[in-house]
């Protein structure tokens, strides 16, 4: 879909191009809506489009943060950047102290409401509130090493989305036992379980950071050969 977009953007007049992303946004969101409301009462008869759409909406994700930097960079930098740092850090903290205080008191079902999975409302606070943080920074375009982090740490943060996904028969057994464990043990709060598995993501993406990083420098050894 990627190519067709670019092609649009090309041939496309800017305000004709951001109407069309934004229509197109407004579409994603409804079918997406759509979908999770028949999917909810029909036993996943509609996952299979579930999944396809998640693969378009990427796609449009892309697109939109791509006319927000168009936004951004047409406003004074300096201004913009506070307020995309002032945002992020904000929303952090308010899903902290709200994730803190939900976990210390027990209240789980609260906790799977607000933010089991990425569609719940503090994932797309977070997400929203690193999409503008993200937009209204300054091009590192202009430093290599800069970019190359970037580049390094996106493959990477895809690469444990995927990998997290299908080795999930591997790690979810373990997991779930040591978790349910510690829930068992009146001094093991809920608070521990979140901990321990902010811990174990953590390490996971380390690993394929690692590993990605070693495959990058091996390509460009070849290449330079």
């Amino acid at each position: 879909m990627a190519p067709w977009f670019g092609l649009a953007k090309c041939r496309l007049s800017q305000k004709s191009y951001t109407t069309t992303v934004i229509a197109v946004g407004i579409l994603a969101f409804v079918v997406n809506g759509y979908l999770a409301a028949m999917s909810a009462t029909s036993a996943g008869e509609f996952s299979w489009l579930q999944k396809l759409m998640s693969a378009a909406t990427y796609v449009i994700a892309f697109l939109i943060g791509g006319l927000l930097r168009d936004v951004t960079d047409a406003v004074d930098s300096d201004r913009a950047g506070a307020l995309g740092m002032r945002s992020l850090a904000a929303v952090l903290a308010l899903a902290t102290i709200l994730e803190g205080a939900l976990s210390f008191t027990g209240n789980l079902t609260a906790m799977a409401a607000l933010s089991y999975k990425s569609t719940s409302l503090i994932s797309f606070a977070l997400a929203a509130a690193s999409l503008l943080f993200a937009a209204t920074r300054r091009s590192a375009s202009g430093n290599p090493r800069t970019a190359g982090v970037i580049v390094t740490l996106s493959t990477a943060t895809l690469g444990f989305y995927v990998m997290q996904s299908l080795t999930s028969s591997l790690w979810r057994p373990v997991s779930n036992t040591l978790l349910a464990n510690m829930l068992a043990s009146q001094n093991s709060p809920a608070a521990i379980c979140i901990i321990t598995g902010t811990v174990i993501s953590i390490v996971f993406a380390l690993a394929l950071l690692i590993i990605d990083a070693a495959r990058s420098l091996i390509v460009r050894k070849l290449k330079r050969q």
